[in-house]
């Protein structure tokens, strides 16, 4: 499975992807993403049905690639947390686990320093202007608790 961890053994071929967290052992910064275990799209395109390069992909973002390069791989710690059937459960966990922990305002303790190199959202630029209100927060959960 290449660098990949994970807490379960999984069959490829029976799933569409996963979601995995990448964790830089030097900053303390994470990266939430998913990848896809096969290619897709048009039938008739030549890399159809060709496994991805998943066992040794490191990320799409530019600044947790730096990273890499700067720290070396082996501070980077590659989990898988869960494999989806789906190509909708697969963009849909990416996208909750990056709303639920904050990634786009979340800092390190120092306050000026991103806690995830994630700037996007479901392929979504966000440059927040201000974080979510206490109000927000406090309204989600009363949301969440009459379920």
């Amino acid at each position: 499975m290449g660098h990949w961890q994970t807490k379960s053994l999984f069959n490829p071929s029976k799933n569409f992807g996963f979601l995995y967290c990448i964790h830089n052992t030097v900053t303390g910064q994470f990266y939430w993403g998913k990848k896809q275990f096969f290619h897709g799209g048009k039938k008739k395109s030549a890399t159809y049905g060709k496994e991805m390069t998943w066992r040794t992909y490191t990320g799409s973002s530019v600044h947790l690639k730096a990273d890499i390069t700067l720290h070396g791989h082996d501070k980077f710690n590659f989990e898988i947390v869960d494999v989806y059937k789906t190509k909708g459960g697969l963009y849909y966990a990416e996208a909750y686990a990056q709303m639920v922990s904050e990634s786009m305002t979340e800092m390190l303790k120092d306050g000026k320093t991103p806690r995830f190199y994630n700037r996007q959202i479901a392929a979504i630029r966000f440059i927040p202007k201000e974080a979510v209100s206490d109000t927000t927060r406090k309204y989600i959960k009363t949301v969440k608790g009459k379920y």
